[in-house]
């Protein structure tokens, strides 16, 4: 496992999103630049990152992606910080796909800019080297709140199916939205089209070993006005993670 000069893997964190549900409550920005208190959401996704270590952070951005630019400028962060801009949207897996010319290791750590779940990453890195698959999805418990993709996987923690996005599942485990890629599998992504990492390219992968990693971590999504709207009152009451960090 090369993991780079730093002996740590880049973190690339999906931030390209339309943000369509949000729109009624959330217009002028991208969502994972929603502020929870005085801090955009997206410093909330980057500071469990940054207290285990990880030092390179890759922002696929897309819709407005200028202002996360802005944001950084003003507010420096304690990341070495690239911006991986797309002029069209290609999709999640487009995205990655996008940034490689921006990586340095092998593997790398994938997150959704719009959910938080506080994984072990150096629980999850060793998981994933220990399996040798080609991909790691980590895993937290299902959220009847939450339209969450849902996998199937047998007593060898390996994924033999991935189900849409659904709500009011009690059953499974629910993908937390933060994995392990093999740069290798990068190769697998299909070109020319937007291409969707959940339905498109991981289906793809599940033939060359992909596995599910336990990670005993909620999952925290904005990705709607009312969870938004949720997730700002419990913070504020101490319910979720704080808004003081150290990203930035």
């Amino acid at each position: 496992m090369n993991v780079g000069v730093t002996g740590v893997p880049d973190l690339l964190v999906l931030c390209g999103g339309q943000g369509t549900r949000l729109r009624p409550v959330l217009s002028d920005r991208p969502k994972s630049l929603a502020m929870i208190g005085s801090r955009p959401f997206i410093d909330l996704v980057l500071d469990p990152f940054l207290r285990q270590g990880i030092r390179r952070v890759i922002l696929c951005t897309g819709h407005l992606g200028h202002q996360f630019e802005e944001w950084y400028a003003d507010h420096p962060c304690l990341f070495d910080l690239t911006f991986s801009k797309e002029a069209v949207p290609q999709g999640t897996a487009g995205a990655i796909a996008h940034a490689a010319q921006w990586m340095t290791s092998d593997p790398i750590v994938v997150a959704n800019g719009d959910s938080i779940c506080e994984v072990d990453v150096a629980g999850l890195l060793a998981f994933h080297s220990k399996h040798q698959g080609c991909a790691t999805v980590t895993l937290a418990s299902p959220d009847h709140r939450l339209d969450v993709g849902v996998v199937t996987i047998n007593a060898q923690h390996r994924i033999s199916a991935l189900d849409e996005k659904k709500q009011n599942r009690s059953d499974g485990a629910c993908n937390a939205g933060i994995y392990v890629f093999n740069r290798s599998a990068l190769a697998l992504i299909p070109r020319f089209r937007p291409c969707s990492l959940e339905t498109d390219w991981l289906p793809l992968l599940i033939p060359m070993g992909v596995y599910g990693f336990a990670s005993g971590a909620p999952l925290y999504d904005i990705g709607t006005p009312d969870r938004l709207g949720q997730f700002r009152r419990e913070t504020m009451e101490g319910k979720e993670p704080a808004t003081r960090g150290r990203a930035c």
